[in-house]
């Protein structure tokens, strides 16, 4: 088997495998009981959430775990529309669907919501985010940090100077980073975050928003006090505590991760090239403000869905640079946002690396697509 698809998930790892099992062995109580188990579960609960929010430089009261990263980006969205529901919400037509069809979704309950276009490579158009910037009106924006599809990353820094003199609340979606770059929150400037622990080998089922002022949002599910009024429900806490260890052996690992994940890149892109095959790297150029792992790649005159079949028959497993929904096939809505060529567009798959891929993966990959598509 060889697994071209860790955007979609990572496989978790076996020290985080082995942790979690221990800790649901060793901690039967529910962290919110007042027994001796339940107290031990707390105490357990209370040092994977110190030990995130040091690896992340924020303090655990700005911390609130979720069931996953859809959930986050829904907490941050929706949460802040139903405390400031005068508040424009602002967000790109590139987003994962996450956070695009929840806005689309407070825009049809009346929300003032404004979807800003991107250029081919996928970048925020900066003139359009000025343009709907008002002095003296509240505003939501909500951008994907590392885009999903294509790997192209936000210009963040730029975006931060042109908030600066407008009331602007600003939520990332960093699901896609914690692999290839070290994220120190306290510096990053923004005032949300969310992370999902099965895109860095952690669990599935484990997600994470970080919130600078947790009064900004509303709670979505109600019930008990857990997670400071924000998030009702038992805490899931293997899960928990295998996403800390995931995370902080990601971190440790992001800068090495990130440069064996663009040698790979570079090297199939390469004997593409040698192979005369017509394709097209959709968004960024490699070494260029991106993650060299996710390659999103359209060849000319194929049609993709044949594509990733005759692949997985082959025993390749990428993902489509198509959507499917509510059965019918459409090309992506990142692609198409970023006007991507139709010969292209139809042909689009993604290609995403890790780390248990290697220089003959990669070589047997390029031989599979020069023979199917030509």
């Amino acid at each position: 088997m060889r697994y071209f698809d860790y955007a979609a998930t990572t496989p978790t790892d076996h020290d985080v495998l082995t942790l979690m099992h221990e800790v649901a062995k060793a901690y039967p109580g529910n962290p919110s009981s007042l027994h001796d188990p339940g107290i031990a579960a707390r105490k357990r609960y209370n040092q994977a959430k110190n030990a995130v929010a040091e690896q992340l430089n924020t303090t655990r009261k700005n911390l609130i775990f979720t069931g996953n990263g859809s959930e986050a980006n829904n907490l941050a969205i929706k949460g802040f529309y139903h405390r400031h529901p005068d508040a424009r919400i602002i967000t790109t037509a590139v987003e994962h669907k996450a956070t695009l069809s929840t806005c689309l979704y407070l825009k049809d309950k009346g929300a003032d919501v404004v979807v800003l276009p991107v250029s081919s490579e996928g970048n925020l158009d900066l003139d359009a985010l000025k343009n709907v910037l008002e002095k003296d009106k509240n505003h939501f924006l909500t951008l994907i940090y590392a885009n999903n599809e294509t790997g192209s990353l936000l210009n963040w820094e730029p975006i931060k100077a042109i908030l600066a003199p407008y009331q602007v609340t600003v939520h990332l979606d960093m699901i896609q980073a914690p692999l290839y770059e070290v994220i120190d929150l306290d510096t990053l400037g923004a005032d949300m975050v969310s992370l999902s622990g099965h895109k860095f080998h952690g669990p599935r089922g484990v997600g994470l928003l970080y919130v600078r002022d947790a009064e900004r949002i509303d709670s979505l599910i109600h019930g008990g006090t857990h997670e400071f009024k924000k998030r009702a429900g038992t805490e899931n806490l293997p899960a928990i505590c295998g996403f800390a260890l995931a995370l902080k052996e990601a971190q440790a690992n992001a800068e090495a991760h990130a440069k064996e994940t663009t040698r790979l890149a570079k090297r199939l892109l390469e004997r593409l090239y040698r192979r005369g095959i017509d394709y097209r790297l959709n968004g960024q150029p490699l070494n260029a403000n991106r993650i060299d792992a996710i390659l999103n790649i359209g060849f000319a005159g194929v049609d993709a869905d044949v594509l990733a079949f005759e692949l997985n028959r082959l025993g390749f497993y990428v993902s489509l640079g198509s959507a499917c929904d509510a059965g019918n096939i459409e090309p992506s809505h990142v692609l198409q946002a970023m006007n991507v060529p139709s010969p292209y567009l139809e042909g689009s798959i993604r290609i995403s690396l890790g780390k248990n891929l290697s220089s003959e993966d990669i070589d047997a990959l390029a031989d599979a697509l020069g023979n199917l598509a030509t």
